[in-house]
């Protein structure tokens, strides 16, 4: 009984952390507009901001060991699950050119930097200063790239598709806040600010309520919380995301899916791990280290290679769907 009660906790703790993250993203960007600087930090920041609170939290409560694995999880998610059931559903997901030539490079060097922070067992202060320096300046590459002065989020987030700021703002910041940013955008600044300060203390005490029904479950299973953290937490965040995605299908707008893949994913490896270690050193342990790492290097790999092609089929689809059960199956030892 206490499992299923602390199960609960975790579901409804999860789904408050991302309609925060929604109301806030919606609030920030009313607040700070759409030009180039404002409408890029908020941006930025959204497309990473459920995994971010659940690593600050993590950090803050004295749990910074999940930080790391609430990133590598959250990333290996991004990429196998929901590409391939996206690309199971497409049939054949089309990549665009600016996909090869520009975001799985960024992709790539992100996690490059990543690697070589994290494989003496922790990153810390400075190179979390690092890390933010090169997000941002990958960021600041991709605008001045493009040549545009004035910028919607949704510029910022998927990079090379550019789009009128009169656009539904249900897909400017990535698909799974669409509809905390219909509903919650408005052009009065009170309200607005009300909605940021109100989603970000919603935010904090999900993420915090989230780690604890973690630990809970933790104890109640003898499963590891790093291991939940890799994993439940990480599947949990991809589903609102996928069935997003699978509207975009509908619609056939691949191009919005996997923008928000390549940055979403970039975000998590540099600007999330990046900000938590300013709070403190992150811990990688075995799991992120012998696991993780090299999953989230394979993901990466596999995703790149496909863009070669200029297409996901559905083949492709599924393998990326086995490999994620065969993540799955290791991070639990079935095997």
């Amino acid at each position: 009984m206490e499992l299923f009660i602390w199960l609960v906790i975790f579901i409804v703790s999860l789904t408050a952390l991302l309609k925060a993250a929604g109301w806030f993203s919606a609030g920030a960007v009313k607040l700070l507009g759409y030009n180039a600087n404002s409408g890029f930090t908020a941006a930025s920041i959204a497309a990473a901001l459920p995994e971010l609170a659940l690593a600050l939290a993590a950090v803050l409560i004295g749990r910074a060991e999940l930080a790391v694995p609430i990133v590598i999880g959250s990333s290996i998610a991004n990429i196998f699950l929901v590409v391939g059931a996206s690309a199971v559903a497409a049939k054949n997901l089309a990549i665009k050119p600016d996909y090869v030539d520009l975001d799985a490079p960024l992709l790539a060097a992100a996690l490059a930097m990543f690697w070589f922070c994290g494989r003496d067992g922790q990153i810390v202060f400075s190179e979390g200063i690092l890390m933010i320096a090169a997000f941002f300046s990958c960021a600041a590459y991709v605008i001045f790239r493009a040549g545009v002065k004035i910028f919607t989020p949704r510029d910022i987030v998927t990079p090379g598709f550019f789009v009128s700021a009169r656009r539904n703002l249900a897909e400017l910041v990535g698909a799974r806040f669409s509809r905390g940013f219909v509903k919650i955008g408005s052009n009065n600044f009170l309200i607005s600010l009300a909605a940021v300060f109100f989603s970000a203390a919603l935010l904090a005490i999900a993420a915090g309520i989230a780690l604890e029904s973690i630990d809970g479950i933790s104890q109640k299973t003898g499963i590891l919380a790093v291991v939940l953290a890799m994993s439940a937490v990480s599947v949990a965040g991809a589903l609102p995301e996928m069935l997003s995605s699978l509207r975009i299908i509908a619609r056939k707008r691949y191009e919005i899916l996997l923008g928000n893949v390549f940055a979403g994913t970039t975000a998590n490896i540099l600007l999330v791990a990046g900000i938590a270690a300013l709070f403190g050193d992150l811990p990688l342990g075995a799991e992120a280290l012998d696991l993780g790492l090299p999953f989230l290097v394979a993901a990466a790999g596999v995703l790149t290679v496909s863009s070669f092609s200029r297409k996901i089929n559905a083949g492709e689809g599924m393998i990326y769907l086995f490999l994620y059960l065969l993540f799955l199956a290791k991070l639990f030892n079935l095997f």
